[in-house]
């Protein structure tokens, strides 16, 4: 009888300054394994962030992890010394994930496997997966290694020159990957036939994992918006949808065999074509009246969320509201395809308001930092959206290779053509720059902090005119001044 081949799949550590389980998890390596299964392969699973490792538990002197609300959690941290183009940052740099010895320890468990596939996620993270393959090649020197996922799908050559593996896939990796395997291993599996939607693949492989606080679904791939800061279309391909039945047959019946309550939703465009497939998707899990809990990570387009979708959000049990905003400025609004107008954002919190959320219970992003992007920008946007009674969410700008706001940064003098990608760490990012930017996104971080708090404890600075008018006075008073200046870190 023919052997089947076996594979090891491999999500790597993190290698950062700071990083958090926020519903994280490897779904297209989750999609990648199940279907190579599906079509003959054996799977072998090591995830460097599995916080329910018994011997990373043991380590720890813990019978679980830190599993807080939700689901979501701090991973084990360890620090390590910063590579030394990060020297000059006054942070501690650290691993998150299992020690080297816990990982070496599951690599020598079993034979050497037919193949190694490897994925990345940010391409400032690439020490991760890069550390990962100079163990798997002392280990087994004669097994090919195989390496996808964003870093590799964004930067190819860079990945190809840095981490070495011996072959790489760009985009998504499920077809790619099996037609690779037939071609370099003997016992390669074919597939038979070609899957002609996102429907005929199976499930993300959750049971690789010993235990499962929360589970991750996609009800689409891709994005219809070209945002100039963001690179989803190259990394996911077209946008698609997946049928409506099938997505709720998958959250009911992976919900049930996994014994969990949250769901986090990893769409980029989750409300698109709402009247066809996300109020549909709700209506059906309505009608089952599970107990779980929804999150969404990723930015909700404000301006589709009508009072039905509202109430549909309230009654199915979205507990993490997140809504793409932005920024006010009108003038940036067509320049990075933006989505929401301010009006958007405030009739969509009136709809959620009346359907029983709490202002103080939703959150909308504000981004900073953009190429030519002022304080004054960044400072009326988090007060528009603090003034709407809103949590304020940040997010700094991260140069993406590949895209628009990328190419405008090297253009514009404010990255090198050729920077390592440690550099665009939105941590580090102002401060290679100058000290200067690096204490006004600190600034800037603080004034949301503040605010958010005050919207915890019931206070909005916006509700008397004399004081909204003198903290706008104060956080404006250097309107002009760029978050980013030019470059002077050699």
């Amino acid at each position: 009888m023919r052997r089947k081949p076996r594979l090891l799949l491999i999500n790597p550590w993190i290698y950062d300054f700071t990083a958090y389980d926020l519903w994280s998890k490897p779904v297209g390596l989750l999609y990648v394994a199940a279907f190579l299964r599906k079509i003959g392969y054996e799977i072998d699973w090591v995830d460097c962030l599995d916080k329910y490792h018994p011997e990373l538990l043991k380590l720890q002197g813990r019978t679980r992890p830190r599993v807080k609300k939700y689901g979501v959690g701090p991973f084990y941290r360890q620090r390590i010394p910063k590579p030394e183009i990060l020297s000059f940052l006054p942070q501690h740099f650290a691993r998150y994930g299992v020690t080297e010895e816990i990982f070496r320890s599951e690599l020598q468990k079993s034979d050497a496997p037919d193949a190694v596939l490897v994925t990345s996620l940010m391409t400032y993270w690439y020490p991760g997966p890069r550390r990962v393959v100079e163990i798997v090649r002392e280990i087994f020197p004669s097994v090919p290694v195989i390496l996808g996922g964003v870093y590799a799908t964004l930067m190819p050559e860079h990945a190809l020159r840095v981490v070495q593996p011996d072959y790489l896939i760009q985009g998504p990796g499920e077809i790619q990957a099996a037609q690779l395997l037939q071609d370099i291993l003997p016992n390669g599996c074919a597939i038979e036939t070609l899957p002609e939607n996102l429907d005929d693949f199976p499930p993300p492989a959750f049971d690789l994992y010993r235990k499962l606080d929360y589970l991750v679904v996609m009800t689409s791939r891709g994005c219809p918006y070209h945002c100039t800061f963001c690179a989803t279309h190259q990394i996911s391909g077209p946008f698609v949808q997946r049928k409506v039945e099938r997505v709720v047959e998958e959250i009911v019946e992976q919900a049930r065999r996994f014994r969990v309550r949250d769901i986090a939703f990893y769409d980029d465009a989750l409300l698109l074509n709402k009247h066809r497939h996300i109020i549909p998707i709700l209506e059906l899990l309505a009608e089952r009246a599970l107990p779980l809990r929804f999150h969404t990570p990723n930015g909700l387009h404000a301006r589709q969320i009508d009072e039905t979708l509202a109430r549909l959000f309230y009654r199915v049990g979205f507990k993490t509201i997140r809504l793409s905003f932005e920024t006010v400025n009108p003038e940036r609004f067509n320049d990075i395809a933006n989505k929401v107008t301010p009006g958007d954002l405030e009739m969509a919190v009136e709809h959620l308001e009346a359907a029983g959320y709490q202002r103080k219970e939703l959150e909308a992003y504000v981004i900073m930092g953009l190429p030519d992007q002022s304080l004054q920008e960044v400072y009326e946007s988090m007060l528009f959206v603090h003034g709407l009674g809103l949590k304020i969410r940040l997010a700094s700008f991260s140069p993406i290779p590949g895209t628009v706001d990328y190419q405008r940064a090297v253009d514009g003098g404010l990255l090198p053509p050729d920077l390592d990608p440690l550099l665009t760490n939105k941590t580090v990012y102002p401060l290679y720059r100058n000290e200067e930017a690096y204490w006004r996104f600190h600034r800037v971080r603080q004034v949301g902090q503040v605010l958010n708090q005050a919207i915890d404890r019931g206070v909005n600075f916006f509700r008397h005119r004399e004081f909204r008018d003198a903290l706008e006075s104060f956080l404006l008073k250097r309107e002009d001044e760029p978050l980013l200046g030019k470059m002077d870190h050699e």
